[in-house]
Order: C-alpha cells, then structure tokens, then sequence
C-alpha cells in the first residue's frame, strides 16, 4: 500500500464556488470533497477556495493576498486545479482591469509550475452565471464571455489543459439556485469533470443513445460519428468499406467524419477501441434523415389516426426506419418526488429502437411523420429515417437554447420567471403548477420550461446529421402570435447554427381549426413566416375539428409536407402549396386579391368562398361578396365603398374553402397588416 508521502496532492485553488458556499455539510459535499472520494485513497484533495477571490491583482479581492493562495503553495501540490475569475466579471472589476487579467493568470500559472513540486497546471473554464443574476444584463454577460474567451487562450499559451466546467452544468439550472453557486448535485457534477480530466477515465467507449440497429445516416453529405472514451485512446470506425481513425481528445469526446456515400444498405457499422470493448451493428443504412419535432400533434401517434388499420396493414414500408424519444414523464398530476428527478437534462427522454416493422416502435410513432417519412420513399426511392423528439403540450420556448434567449431583455425574463409569466401560454402555466402541486419554491424544472426540451432533446443530436426538420406546433403559443413569431425565428436560426447548417430545411405546419381564441390571427402569423429562408408551410385549417385539439386526418398533414419537402428539398417538379396570399389590388369597390400557388383557383364545393371579410380604412369588417376569374379572386360589399383590407379564414375553426388545382387548401390571410 502506498504511504501518506506516496499520494497524488491535488490542490484545488479557486473562489466561492471552489470553497463550497451554500452547500450544506460543504466539508463532504464541495466539489474537492466529492473529487476525493472519486479519486480514492491514493490521492489527497486539498480544498483552497475563498468565497469572494478575484484572479486580478487589482481586483476588489484578489486571491493573491489571501492565506488560502499560500496554503496552496506549502501544500506541495503534484496536481493544481484553477477555477477562479467568476468575481472578475463584476462591473467593479473588469472594465478597469480587463487587459490585465491574462498577465495575472500566466504569472499564477507559472508560480504553481515553479513549485518545488513540480505539480501538473490544470486551468478551467468558469461555472456559469445564469441569467438571474441581477447584474447579468448590466455587463456582465459580456464580461463572463471576455473572461471564458481569455481563458481559452490562457491555455494555449501557458501550453496547460483546459477543463470546460461550463458544460455540462450549463445545462443544469436548477443545480444553481442563486444563479451562481451550485448545490451538492451541481458540486457533483464539477468533481465527475475534473476527475476525468486528472484521471482520463470517461467510463470508456460510449456512443449517443440514439445509435442502434437500423439507424440511417445522411447520404450524399459527410457522415458524423461521435461518441466518448477514455482520455487518448484510439478510436477507429468502420462503414462500407470506409475505414477512419481518431485519437480521443483529453475531455473524453471524438468525433470521426465519414466521407460522403450514396444511398444503400444494409451495411455493418464497427467502432473499435483501443481500450473498451468494440460496438458493432449489423444493419444500417445510407438514405434520407429527418428531425420531426414539436408537440402533441407532431406526437400524435399511428395507431391513433384515421384509417390507422389499413395503414398499418397497407402503407408500410420496410425501407422506412423510425425512432421516438418520448417523456419519462408527462401529464396532468402532480410529480412524485421520483418523477422531479427525471426532469433533468440527462433522463427526461427514453429512446426507443429503431425500426422498419409493424410493431409497437412503429404504432406509437409520430403519425404526422410516418406519412411524411412514407410519401418520401415513395417518390425518392431510398431508405428514410426518421426520428421524432415531440412532446404533448410543449411552448415553443421550451426548444431554445439558453445561449439564445439570454441575448434578449424579453426572453431573459422568460427565463427568470417561468411560473406563471404573463409571456407563457395560459395552459403550460397551469399544467406547471399542477405538476409542482402548487409549490413555487421547488428547485426543480420543468418540461415546459424555456431551454429545457432543448438541452435535454435537441442537444444530445446536434452532432448528427439530418437532412431537415419538420415542425408541428404553436398550439401552447396561440394567445400571442407576435412574440410567438419572434421566438420561431430565433428558434430557426438557433437550430441551424446548434447543427451547424445555415441553410437547414425548416418544414412546419401551420395550426388546424378549433373553436379557441385567437387561431385564425395565428395561423395568418404562420404565413408570414414563410419570409425565413429555407422554410416552407403545409395547410391544415381544413382537416381540424371544432373542439378536439388533436384532428386525426394525420395522413393528410404529413403528405402536404411531404410535397413541400421534395419540391424545395428534393428539388421534384410538383404543386407542394396551396394559393398564398401574394398582394391585393384596389379596384374601385372591390378588391383583387392575387395568389402564389393558385393555378385553377376555386371552391372545393364549387359555392361561393366561405369566411371571407371585407374593410375599409376604419378596419371594420364585413361579411364579402367574391368572385373568381382567371385564378384571380374578386372581393366586394354593397356596405363598403372604398375597400382596402380583406381577411380569408379567420375563424378560429373555419369553414375556408378555396383551393387550387391541386386540391391544396388556400393559407388564412388577411392584408391588414402586411
């Protein structure tokens, strides 16, 4: 047995967070305390944090002055973990002092190096600071991002390792209370980082859980292959005759990428380590993948359509491949404290396997996305894979990455408050206090909360790639369509950098009829933001149902945006739109109102347009008078003598009937605010 002399000394040098403020029992549950107990009896941890430390020299309390910054030296040291400048940040600090903070930390970095000795000089990315904090928007946002960037560079010209302590407890807000300081669970995950970056030891091979059996990659685009492993080992992957190797990087994680294939299948698919035992699959293929996400009715499942029997018996094709995440835990009761625990970034989802069979992956797959997924294998002749991450109920904010909403005032208010805040939708606001049993006071989040389905259900798949994303929600938004509007923009946007592909197809569909408030302004709202690039909309307004949320035409829904996908993605020469608003001329006391996409403009039934209104200048609509002539509709009033406006399916559940040769329904529309 080694002897007390024979010990690996860690010193772990660092401010509050180090120390372990506000964790209760600290002296057993701080970072270095639970770091000591991963690391074993072969090792000592010396906890030298002091709440409040600065790494500037000028700073309002520099770590350098303190017997803490002493201590760590007399200890002797073999190993030094430096997490300070969390305290750096404040505007008392660094707009003074910014330039000096890089000097500082090298001139500690080489006082530890110097050390007698000798110890190995480990230097980490900050802990976040979470929106909450009252000074967050008074600079020290920026100022948090100056400092991470420094320190980055701090490492590579100190020539020291880094630990990103950032990720993952970025992803764990409620680990962080008072938006600074982390609980024991947060604690716990801090020591699991730093372990592994002293030790390498990162549980040894490790791949997303969305790999399996019968999973497709992209084709005709680079195939990524990511996973964990232990610190430098070798990692080499095999697929269709394609062989690349990697070494892993000292945080654990590699990334391996793939030349370009065409479409095939089955192939057998190898990930061989140096150091864990090899991962093989037997089957997967090359083809068409696609992202299906949003909430209930995007989640709406096969067996629950219409017509469920015979697609089930008639429509299935052994070249479709799907994959549901679904929730561990949803609906209208109140959590068990077991249930709250699952409502975290790592187990809210349970995956699924995938699969090409009648069988009970497919039944309960999204319905929307199985016709998607079945027009485009029709038409494209290649295996298609879809995987599906809706949830029942989810607002739209839930899917933002918090990088995102914190850049503006609107959002981080979002943010700060989500229970009950006037910006979320009526009903997630009750389904929360319902889950919580009222208790405000929970530090726990939420499904529903904004960034949670995004850390816990897009994250995990950015590093796959996926020919686009087709979206089916707002139901949660409806009551406010303009910041709904801002929030699908930013959520867009979000998603194309987080998959690092700035033109990713973004395929949504627009909201079904009902007798709610609010849904015909709504679902004019959804038209307009066919002005983001590289998006397209399919109709649904006239396959709804008066009362019932969840209308079962899905079949319907996921061929229309199937044609969307292959006229804009797959570049098919086909009719993929219904007529869309394109302008209004004034004639007189009427209107014309000129479509896109209204070749052969008419009624379904053949009688005269339905839910249709007309305006004046006050804004005062009036039941209209329409004719159609050369694809052109042609709107009056005897009550309106200079017209300007004109709104076509408003109602919130609408009987709208125009169509065009294709048969696709014309988009609610009104001018009034184009």
């Amino acid at each position: 047995m080694p002897t007390q002399a024979q010990k690996t000394k860690v010193a772990c040098v660092g401010n509050s967070v180090t120390y372990g403020a506000g964790i209760k029992d600290r002296d057993v549950n701080s970072y270095p305390a639970q770091l000591q107990k991963l690391l074993g009896s072969n090792y000592e941890v010396g906890n030298f944090g002091y709440s409040g430390a600065t790494m500037l020299k000028n700073g309002h309390k520099p770590y350098w002055t303190k017997n803490e910054f002493k201590q760590s030296q007399e200890f002797a040291p073999n190993i030094v973990i430096i997490h300070l400048g969390l305290n750096d940040q404040g505007n008392n600090n660094w707009p003074k002092h910014n330039d000096e903070f890089i000097a500082d930390y090298l001139d500690m970095i080489t006082i530890y190096k110097n050390l007698p000795s000798k110890p190995k000089v480990l230097i980490c990315k900050m802990t976040p600071t979470f929106s909450g904090h009252h000074w967050f928007e008074e600079g020290m946002r920026e100022n948090f991002k100056a400092i991470q960037n420094k320190i980055e560079t701090i490492a590579k010209t100190a020539n020291v390792d880094l630990i990103n302590l950032h990720e993952p407890s970025y992803r764990f807000p409620e680990y962080f209370p008072d938006n600074l300081h982390p609980t024991k669970a947060g604690a716990t995950v801090i020591a699991q980082k730093v372990y592994g970056a002293i030790t390498g030891d990162f549980g040894g091979l490790k791949l997303p859980k969305f790999y399996g059996e019968n999973m497709v990659f992209q084709r005709n685009e680079p195939i990524v292959v990511s996973g964990t492993a232990n610190a430098n080992d070798e990692i080499t992957v095999l697929l269709n005759n394609q062989k690349v190797t990697t070494k892993v990087a000292k945080n654990g994680a590699w990334k391996i990428i793939m030349p370009a294939m065409k479409a095939g299948g089955p192939y057998a698919f190898e990930i061989q380590s140096k150091q864990s035992e090899n991962i093989n699959f037997n089957k997967v293929y090359i083809g068409e993948v696609w992202l299906a996400s949003g909430q209930s009715n995007m989640d709406f499942k096969v067996h629950q359509m219409q017509s469920a029997k015979t697609v089930l018996k008639d429509s299935l094709n052994p070249n479709i491949f799907v994959m549901s995440m679904d929730p561990k835990v949803l609906g209208g009761h109140v959590f068990t404290k077991e249930e709250l625990a699952l409502c975290n970034t790592n187990d809210y989802y349970k995956y699924s396997a995938w699969s090409n069979d009648n069988d009970d992956v497919l039944k309960n797959f999204s319905a929307v996305a199985y016709a998607f997924a079945f027009n485009l294998q029709k038409e494209l002749n290649v295996p298609i894979g879809v995987i599906c991450n809706a949830i029942g109920g989810s607002p739209i904010e839930s899917w933002i990455s918090r990088a995102t909403l914190e850049q503006t005032h609107e959002t981080i208010s979002m943010l700060n408050d989500n229970w009950k805040n006037p910006l979320m939708g009526t009903w997630n606001a009750f389904r929360k206090t319902e889950n919580f049993g009222h208790n405000k006071n929970l530090n726990a989040r939420h499904p529903y909360d904004p960034t949670f389905l995004f850390d816990s259900g897009v994250l995990p798949l950015t590093n796959f790639n996926f020919k686009g994303v087709i979206w089916y929600q707002g139901e949660s938004n409806a009551e406010r369509e303009n910041l709904y509007a801002r929030l699908f923009k930013m959520l867009v946007a979000d998603w194309r950098m987080q998959f690092n592909k700035p033109d990713l197809p973004f395929y949504y569909v627009q909201l079904s009829s009902i007798n709610r408030p609010n849904w015909g302004a709504f679902r004019d709202s959804q038209r307009k933001l066919l002005a983001v690039e590289n998006t397209g909309m399919a109709v649904s307004s006239d396959v709804g149902h008066k009362t019932d949320v969840h209308p079962t035409q899905k079949w319907v829904v996921g061929e229309r945006l199937a044609k969307v996908a292959l006229a804009k993605s797959y570049n098919k020469s086909l009719v993929f739109s219904g007529p869309l608003l394109d302008y209004v001329n004034v004639m007189g006391n009427t209107l014309e109102v000129h479509f896109k996409y209204g070749e052969g403009l008419k009624t379904i039934d053949g009688t005269a347009v339905k839910d249709i209104e007309i305006a004046g200048e006050d804004k005062v609509f009036v039941k209209a008078n329409t004719s159609i002539k050369d694809d052109v509709l042609i709107v009056w009033s005897e009550k309106i003598t200079n017209p300007r406006f004109v709104k076509y399916g408003y109602s919130s559940f609408t009987n709208g009937n125009i169509i065009n040769n294709s048969h696709l329904p014309a988009s609610t529309f009104s001018n009034e605010l184009d």
